[in-house]
């Protein structure tokens, strides 16, 4: 958090010249959110200090605190802005909330090929639910396995998702012929039927829908007691996967 505070304390340096008094006021209250614990939901890569702020009223005080400085002010020299991609190897983000009306944000990871696959690759990314008491409720799980078949690009996938103390759902074996390389954005949106959507580098987004499963319903009950979320990335141990492809995250609230 040293880092956010320098940036931040540049950051007020530079619009007091442009903006005024305005602009420092809000930068000052927005860093103060921070520093309580306050989870930003527009500058996503921010980290909040100490425990998580949980108290609805200063939660709603700092959400407002935060649009402003968003909007009014020149945030270009802020390190942790939303709109940037935050690479991921083998991680857990930290935990978002607490989420207003339960509303799971999404969350987006780019892969990129950093150069040709000649060998089996393997990915599994999970968002994991959590209650008020930041117990684990649920997840989302989707496995990737890419190799070279017949010397064609080609991606095999499992698609699921658990309940804790109830029966999870899992597709068969997938094979997403519309992945032709590892250059992607996959976006896991836990409270749609769509909930894994690929959009490929030619700008087609193809769904992979979840709503057939037999306990969809008591998907949405876990949904409804969700006031946490985080999202893990991991490989098995002493993959070589991040030579051949980089993957990068970010969330968007709903």
């Amino acid at each position: 958090m040293n880092m956010l505070r320098l940036s931040l304390s540049v950051l007020v340096l530079a619009i007091v010249l442009e903006a005024g008094i305005s602009c420092k006021k809000r930068a000052k209250k927005f860093n103060k959110c921070l520093e309580n614990g306050y989870s930003p939901k527009i500058f996503t890569n921010c980290q909040a200090e100490g425990e998580a702020m949980t108290v609805k009223r200063k939660i709603k005080k700092c959400t407002r605190a935060e649009k402003k400085f968003s909007k009014l002010c020149d945030t270009d020299s802020l390190e942790c802005q939303s709109n940037e991609w935050t690479p991921i190897f083998n991680a857990t983000t930290s935990k978002f909330g607490p989420l207003e009306g339960s509303k799971v944000p999404d969350f987006i990871v780019k892969f990129t090929q950093e150069k040709e696959v000649n060998n089996s690759l393997y990915y599994s990314q999970e968002v994991r639910l959590y209650n008020a008491a930041g117990e684990r409720i649920g997840s989302t799980n989707f496995i990737q396995y890419a190799k070279i078949k017949e010397g064609q690009f080609t991606m095999n996938a499992y698609k699921r998702y658990y309940i804790e103390g109830a029966n999870s759902c899992q597709s068969g074996y997938l094979t997403l012929d519309y992945l032709t390389d590892y250059n992607f954005e996959m976006r896991t949106s836990a409270t749609q039927a769509n909930m894994y959507q690929f959009t490929t580098s030619d700008g087609v987004v193809h769904n992979e829908d979840m709503s057939y499963c037999n306990n969809y319903s008591a998907w949405q009950d876990v949904l409804s007691r969700t006031e946490y979320a985080d999202m893990k990335m991991y490989t098995s141990t002493g993959s070589d996967i991040a030579d051949y492809v980089t993957a990068e995250y970010k969330v968007e609230e709903n």
